[in-house]
């Protein structure tokens, strides 16, 4: 259970950076013009490679990879398929 929680709060904190980037970062990106845009993604692309985005990032991939190869190994239980 507690992977699972850890796989949803990881999940859920990829689906919000993935929201808000593409709803109000790459529409202000696209009222720059392209050479301060092209600047400012850049920027973006080099601070987001942290620790902390690489632990999510990555983290909930392979947790989401684990419960399912668990799931699979346990699927006459009842909950496996939940």
């Amino acid at each position: 259970m507690p992977l699972t929680v850890a796989a949803v709060c990881g999940c859920g904190l990829m689906a919000g950076l993935f929201f808000v980037f593409s709803v109000a970062v790459m529409r202000a990106l696209g009222a720059l013009p392209p050479e301060k845009g092209m600047a400012a993604m850049q920027s973006i692309n080099v601070s987001i490679l942290n620790p902390i985005f690489l632990i999510v990032f990555m983290g909930t991939a392979l947790l989401c990879a684990a419960l399912l190869v668990m799931a699979l190994l346990n699927w006459q239980a009842p909950a496996a398929r939940y």
